[in-house]
């Protein structure tokens, strides 16, 4: 059971230039190995962590981890435990749990994600050849050796380093929606594997109580999301960054607000913006509580911005813009929710996120870069 984590691979390369990768299993209980670049899902663990080795491919760059399931269900607690070292054991670059009651929900979706990212330009968990990447044994038995999908991309380092700023993203302001007379009718998904990916408007489609909604919207540097359900008074709305952080500048009743998208936001130790700091594709959970009737909701979107003085300056790896994917407003009930139906087409249309991460283009290089000082994130 030793087989690890590699060098990242370009999946679906017309639509990613740095790719998010699916992993295969390993074992933390042998020295791990690289990993195939034909990516699959993994197993949780269900006696010891798994660990899994990951080769940078550019000094300073910064991995960013991602763990997904759908849980057992109906448990007073379900979680997972993920972190990231410079060794199997080690846990000091980066780290991510969820633990959560699931009372009611019969398939819950978890997630977790965890960040190398460091503003010390010496730090070795951003100069390391290889990092290591530990999934926890479930907190529920009855997740034990279920089926998950782990998700690591690497970004490229800053062209150059300073304690200069990029400028600081303007804070967003919550304006209501006017839901369209005639919105389109979409399947949700009901993980990031199967989530339709929209464009702003009106949207239709059904909630069940106890399972989550999810749609997938791309938004760029320095645009920030809105997100408004009408037709149910109880539905609660959730935004997540392309490595399922949370992006929530705002909240209420059936609304939430993202962030200005921005390189700065990594820089916070604010959990709300933990999955503000990438362009890429948001993820919009629609939820409603266990007790209410399953209900007809028309979500409304509207992207806010556009790129300017917030695209970073990259250096390596991303020398090459990629293609962008259409939004499709059409997606077919017919998707297989498992994790393995997103290997392959799936990858390139549920996450857009590398597509839109590495749009620093060359014109826009004489940006400011941002601080680096002395801080690691996720310790």
């Amino acid at each position: 059971m030793d087989r690890p984590l590699g060098r990242l691979s370009r999946l679906a390369a017309a639509a990613l230039a740095l790719p998010l990768l699916v992993l295969a299993p390993a074992t933390a209980r042998a020295d791990p190995r690289a990993v195939a670049t034909d990516s699959r899902p993994i197993a949780l663990p269900t006696d010891a962590p798994d660990s899994y080795r990951l080769e940078r491919t550019a000094p300073g760059s910064t991995f960013h981890v991602a763990l997904w399931y759908v849980g057992a269900g109906d448990s007073v607690g379900e979680g997972v435990r993920l972190t990231i070292g410079t060794t199997p054991t080690g846990t000091g670059c980066g780290s991510g749990a969820v633990f959560r009651p699931t009372l009611g929900e019969p398939a819950p979706l978890l997630y977790t994600t965890a960040s190398t990212w460091t503003d010390e330009p010496d730090h070795p968990c951003g100069t390391a050849d290889e990092l290591h990447v530990t999934v926890g044994v479930p907190s529920d038995p009855a997740d034990r050796g279920r089926d998950a999908v782990l998700l690591v991309h690497e970004e490229p380092p800053l062209s150059s380093y300073s304690f200069d700023l990029l400028r600081e993203p303007p804070a967003p302001t919550w304006t209501p929606l006017d839901a369209e007379p005639e919105p389109d009718a979409v399947t949700p998904g009901t993980t990031p594997a199967d989530a339709p990916v929209l464009g702003p408007g009106s949207h239709a489609f059904a909630v069940r109580p106890g399972r989550t909604a999810l749609v997938a919207v791309p938004l760029d540097w320095d645009q920030s999301l809105r997100a408004q359900v009408d037709g149910s008074p109880e539905a609660t709305v959730t935004i997540l960054g392309p490595l399922l952080g949370a992006d929530v500048a705002s909240s209420g009743p059936g609304r939430a607000q993202s962030y200005v998208t921005s390189y700065l936001h990594r820089d916070s130790f604010d959990p709300t913006r933990s999955g503000a700091s990438l362009a890429g594709v948001r993820y919009v959970l629609v939820d409603l509580p266990a007790e209410s009737p399953a209900t007809e909701v028309t979500l409304s979107l509207a992207v806010d911005g556009t790129a300017g003085d917030g695209v970073p300056d990259y250096g390596s790896l991303a020398d090459s813009p990629p293609a962008q994917p259409a939004p499709d407003d059409t997606a077919e009930d017919t998707q297989d929710p498992s994790p393995a139906a997103w290997i392959g087409a799936g990858v390139a249309l549920a996450l857009v996120a590398a597509a839109l991460v590495v749009r620093a283009r060359r014109a826009r290089r004489r940006r400011r870069p941002t601080r680096r000082g002395a801080r690691v994130r996720g310790r």
